[in-house]
């Protein structure tokens, strides 16, 4: 295989869609696909009637009351967004949509779906025509006098899909709504490609939806038309007559390679090159297709992704099943792959209308999708209703086959490619070169307890996250757990209602429960003691690099020391107090103060900055320390006698801390903070709050952060915790989607009638 340059790479590290039958479900979607499962629902016309649609189009002989439609295409979650429910019912639902599409394939990337200030994460989407406006909203004259000019203008205008995503989830990069009709979400996959290898964006989010209200549910047939007369999308078949309409969205969430290799970000598929043209005035009008345009905007994004045309094993074609596209299209295919290599892998057609309708302006999106899902998989998926191939697409002589059933997709020259086309009408055409994922790069497998934390807006809607991660952590491989927690933690928005629970079994099960604004405003302090069994500490110290660090530092200062037993005893309580401190404050636990006596004293001396770890031991082995300079404090310290001294004077004090007994130390306000015990080993003191606590000290650890997170008060970790961890594909945020949509007067009328 021959080398590429990465840097020129484009790496599909998320992706989510809504599709018929298979709604939200990656797996499920790809099942329909290899299966060839069909998603055309067929409608009654009084269920048409019902739903606004005239009863004369209804009763035409060549009207066809067929689409592939969405489920529960009429609801969203509006709390999540934050969006008041009559805001919510005015928005158009392909923006609604494409919003819940966002944040859950950012969620697949393992990126969280509220970004950061100062990120660089672009938006690229674009819609269809917003019918549902024109149907269901325009006829409501209540419902348009009490949004306004301008608020009706800000839910239903296409212009605001790209920034209505931005605004959101916090994306600062460019956000950009594109409209190219039914190529316009891989138009939209190409310059979001564009603009990250440009450096516009670190990040881009690509995609589009299309969504029409049920008073569209159907179509005319016309003879060499667009449409189907029996409303399936027969691609490439001896019996095709057309299209399909359909509902549904897309989103894929693309980053520089070398960039997602770096960050162990999953990596599902490569997008090598990519390239947009029009037809201009060479086809044979407005709407038909032009060859010449479709081979040479194929032709250039394989010279853009510097791949030869041998090499590729699949095309995801624009498919629609027309008596004019079909053979234009693979005339074009024939311009750039007929090739005279003896040897020259057959190269298979996919076309997902023939399963999924045609979706329109998210038609490329899902067509990627698609072709990723099938590198991934290595496999050859099979073209839906496929028969008897068509006479007339000539494929004959041709290097390309029309696949009946899934078959292992087998490489050529060593590596798997493929094409996706789009052809808008208009003459918009984009084509995009796709290339399996690298092998991913050996990483540090741990196996440990982990801790794993899901959030929600809302009690039911943090229970069902919690099932759905909980069931998913419990089959994956104990290699995994590591960065499953790692994702679920670094890769999710931080929402009030809030589960923890850890990968092994410790303690009760997981509940469900809300921050905490009285406890977040009173803190958290740590009380230093020291105490407890020596012995014990080994997970911490194999699972906790903040832990090791600080044993590692003490072990080494003390190994050529002959210290008697007592001595050595303290030395030991003292790193270990310290260790755990510092893991907990390393696990986003930010203390308001801290407290304690005699080792414990020392400790807090060393948590607050005043001491090095090197000069707490050193007065706890008994040297003067007249080398030694206590520092500020960095926060409150609680210790016999109040305040302790500052400065060199202080010396002293500390000296006999560290050789005295660790005596009860009650601080002011006791009641108004909350408070960890740390020894040997950590015990929160969270009142009705406390957790069930495991015995394993590094599991009692992880459980008390857990605790204190759902509380409120813990904030991001140190990275340290996350070197060589890996982002995997884990649930999803389970949307809470409610009705709020505004019926076509059709409905209203006789809703009226019958109450």
């Amino acid at each position: 295989m021959a080398e590429h340059d990465d840097s020129a790479a484009v790496a599909v590290v998320g992706m989510a869609v809504r599709v018929p039958g298979a709604e939200r479900d990656l797996g499920l979607f790809w099942h329909h696909v290899v299966n060839g499962i069909d998603a055309v629902t067929f409608f009654t016309p009084e269920q048409l009637v019902g739903w606004g649609a005239p009863k004369d189009l209804v009763e035409r002989p060549e009207f066809v009351p067929a689409r592939a439609v969405l489920r529960d295409a009429d609801c969203f979650d509006h709390r999540l967004f934050s969006y008041s429910p009559s805001d919510s019912a005015l928005m158009d639902p392909q923006q609604r949509i494409l919003l819940e599409c966002a944040w859950a394939a950012l969620e697949h990337a393992g990126h969280p779906p509220v970004a950061a200030d100062g990120n660089r994460i672009g938006v690229y989407v674009g819609t269809g025509l917003n019918v549902y406006l024109l149907d269901n909203v325009w006829p409501d004259e209540r419902a348009v006098e009490a949004a306004g000019g301008l608020g009706l203008i800000i839910g239903s205008d296409k212009d605001f899909a790209a920034t209505r995503i931005a605004y959101k989830l916090n994306l600062q990069g460019p956000a950009l709504t594109l409209q190219t009709a039914c190529s316009t979400s891989l138009v939209a996959v190409h310059q979001a490609t564009q603009a990250l290898l440009t450096y516009d964006a670190d990040v881009a989010l690509a995609g589009g939806a299309t969504v029409a209200p049920p008073t569209r549910r159907g179509h005319l047939y016309e003879p060499g038309g667009i449409f189907s007369a029996d409303g399936r999308c027969r691609a490439f078949d001896a019996a095709a007559d057309g299209t399909v309409p359909g509902d549904g969205a897309g989103v894929v969430v693309l980053k520089r390679l070398d960039d997602a290799l770096r960050d162990g970000d999953t990596v599902h598929a490569v997008i090598r090159g990519s390239a947009v043209n029009n037809d201009g005035a060479r086809k044979a009008g407005f709407t038909a297709p032009g060859p010449t345009g479709q081979a040479g905007v194929i032709s250039a994004a394989l010279s853009v992704a510097d791949v030869d045309p041998d090499t590729v094993g699949l095309i995801e074609t624009h498919g629609t099943g027309t008596a004019l596209g079909d053979p234009i299209e693979v005339a074009a295919l024939r311009q750039v792959f007929d090739s005279d290599r003896p040897d020259r892998a057959p190269c298979a057609l996919g076309a997902a209308k023939a399963v999924f309708g045609h979706l329109d302006t998210a038609a490329g999106v899902i067509g990627l999708v698609k072709t990723v899902l099938a590198l991934k998989h290595r496999v050859i998926p099979p073209i839906a209703h496929l028969a008897t191939p068509n006479p007339a697409v000539g494929l004959d002589g041709s290097v390309f086959e029309l696949p009946a059933s899934a078959r292992p997709w087998e490489p050529v020259d060593g590596v798997r490619r493929a094409g996706v086309s789009a052809f808008g009408i208009g003459g918009t055409n984009a084509h995009v070169v796709l290339q399996e994922a690298p092998p991913a790069r050996p990483r540090p497998r741990r196996h440990v307890t982990e801790l794993v934390l899901v959030s929600a807006k809302t009690a039911a809607v943090a229970q069902a996250s919690l099932d759905r991660v909980t069931a998913h952590v419990a089959g994956a491989a104990p290699g995994e757990l590591a960065d499953l927690a790692y994702t679920l933690r670094t890769g999710r928005a931080e929402l009030p209602w809030r589960a923890a629970f850890l990968t092994a079994a410790h303690g009760t099960p997981p509940t469900v429960r809300q921050v905490d604004a009285k406890a977040r405003a009173r803190g958290v302090a740590l009380h230093l003691t020291g105490a407890g069994e020596l012995t014990g500490n080994r997970p911490n110290y194999d699972a906790d690099p903040v832990y090791r660090r600080v044993v590692d530092e003490g072990v080494a200062l003390l190994r050529d020391r002959d210290l008697d037993e007592a001595v050595r005893e303290r030395c030991t309580r003292l790193l270990a107090c310290v260790g755990l401190a510092r893991s907990l404050c390393s696990r986003g636990v930010a203390p308001r103060a801290v407290a304690g006596a005699g080792v414990g004293a020392v400790a807090c001396a060393v948590v607050a900055g005043i001491l090095s770890v090197a000069d707490a031991l050193e007065l706890v082995c008994g040297a003067d320390g007249d080398g030694i300079r206590p520092g500020p404090a960095e926060l409150p310290v609680h210790v016999p006698g109040g305040q302790p001294p500052t400065g060199h004077g202080g010396l002293a004090y500390w000296r006999g801390q560290a050789a005295g007994p660790a005596t009860p130390v009650t601080p002011p306000d006791l009641d108004r903070v909350l408070w960890v015990e740390v020894g040997t080993s950590v015990t929160p003191h969270l009142g009705p709050d406390q957790p069930a606590l495991p015995t394993d000290r590094h599991a009692r650890l992880l459980a008390t952060v857990g605790a204190l997170w759902q509380l409120g008060v813990v904030d991001a970790w140190d990275p340290v915790h996350d070197t060589g961890r890996r982002r995997l594909p884990a649930p999803t945020y389970p949307f809470a989607a409610t009705r709020h949509y505004l019926d076509a007067p059709a409905t209203r009328l006789d809703t009226e009638r019958h109450h």
